[in-house]
């Protein structure tokens, strides 16, 4: 661990540095005995151009910090790997930590005093805590990390939140909470894997499967016929499965019925299931995207499900540059004024299949109760049996019917519909 000058000056310096660095260990430091990762770093630039890996032309030093081998194995670094330009940077250093406690910044003639070595005191490796890894915790280990209030529990690789009103119902032992690092902590998934069945964790007979964070009702008859049965079954969390019961599969999830007797596939856009036909398949590029099982009867109610109303849409293709809104089933024809005006643009704007899109534009008229207002008038109209009747304003308020379920639409759409 000389520079070339230094190894120069005398052949008799590498057998005396030897025999030093044999009872270095047993020696108590006088100089510094510790240096910043930056200032070692300025020491292996000047003693082996910052190559970690090393080897000078006499094969003789080693290294970022040109370490010879007496000097490696005296100083331990053999628990690492049998030389020094085969160990990590992190080794290197932390062997060069124990030489410069031993030695001195003189162990490296001309780079250590060049770069102050001896009088950088900072620690390059801070000791700390060693915290397990999630990946080792079983299911069900209630973890946390050491430096937040927030508990979470482990179910297949991830942290599901547990709530304080869980801790009772749930039978969570928050004495045997195991800190895992903050970074750990912070970088757990905190929904299981799509697939996942799970229940919960204070009892009952429902079972759910984990799609996209969303918790999906399996029924009793898709529980063995769908073969979730012969999966593992978790219990998570109450308050968090009642809130994922309530959140809809990710938009642009393409899936399928999970017994497979069925082969039609869908695609999930705002909370439903919008058939794919074989053509669109292949040519909208569905068939490139990972299909996820879901249970028979939760695809069946989503398939027949009402897009909510206000979503904008748009052929998926591009084929048709219409954009449309929903409106009770509808698909409402949009003019680029009225997109804008309505302020539909500051929506997102959600590619569906073609054959279903032009569907839903063909219907005649839109579910009963769905309340629509143009531009020619401050009517809110609602829509009973092909019909529109004006409303009156006294129908809306606390615990009535809200102006944000009315959809905008233009005049040529409500004026179809005769007045009640």
């Amino acid at each position: 661990m000389r520079s070339a000058a230094a190894r120069k000056k005398s052949a008799l310096a590498t057998a005396a540095t030897a025999l030093l660095a044999l009872a270095a260990p047993l020696l108590t430091a006088t100089n510094a005995s510790a240096a910043s990762i930056a200032t070692w770093d300025k020491v292996a630039q000047c003693e082996a151009s910052g190559n970690w890996s090393i080897i000078d032309s006499s094969g003789t030093y080693y290294g970022g910090l040109q370490i010879s081998m007496p000097t490696w194995r005296a100083y331990g670094g053999t628990q690492y790997t049998a030389r020094p330009d085969q160990a990590t940077k992190q080794q290197q250093i932390l062997i060069g930590e124990k030489i410069l406690a031993g030695q001195g910044q003189g162990a490296w003639p001309n780079c250590g005093p060049k770069y102050n070595l001896g009088a950088d005191h900072a620690d390059p490796y801070p000791s700390g805590p060693t915290y397990p890894a999630p990946s080792s915790l079983a299911n069900g280990t209630l973890v946390k990390s050491p430096n937040g209030p927030d508990v979470r529990v482990m179910i297949a690789g991830a942290g599901v939140p547990v709530a304080g009103s869980d801790v009772a119902p749930d039978h969570y032992d928050l004495g045997k909470v195991v800190l895992i690092a903050d970074s750990a902590f912070n970088g757990l998934a905190g929904a299981p894997p799509a697939g996942t069945v799970v229940h919960d964790q204070a009892g009952g007979a429902n079972r759910y499967v984990i799609i996209d964070g969303a918790a999906l009702p399996i029924s009793g008859s898709d529980w063995t016929e769908d073969g979730y049965n012969t999966r593992a079954d978790y219990g998570v969390p109450s308050a968090w499965l009642q809130a994922a019961a309530q959140r809809t599969v990710s938009t642009g999830r393409v899936v399928m019925d999970q017994t497979g007797n069925d082969p039609s596939r869908y695609v999930i856009v705002n909370g439903t299931a919008l058939h794919i036909s074989a053509a669109e398949w292949t040519a909208n590029g569905y068939a490139q995207q990972a299909l996820m099982g879901v249970p028979t009867d939760w695809l069946a109610s989503a398939s027949v499900r009402q897009m909510p109303n206000g979503s904008i849409v748009k052929e998926v293709s591009g084929a048709n540059s219409t954009v449309y809104v929903m409106a009770g089933g509808v698909a409402v024809p949009l003019t680029n004024a009225d997109f804008t005006g309505f302020g539909y643009d500051k929506r997102p704007l959600l590619g569906i299949p073609g054959e279903w899109l032009a569907s839903a534009a063909a219907k005649a008229a839109p579910a009963n109760g769905t309340m629509l207002l143009s531009p020619d008038s401050n009517t809110v109209w609602e829509i009973t049996n092909g019909k529109k009747r004006a409303m009156a304003g006294s129908e809306f308020g606390a615990g009535k019917r809200s102006f944000d379920d009315v959809v905008s639409v233009g005049n040529a759409f409500t004026a179809k519909f005769p007045t009640v």
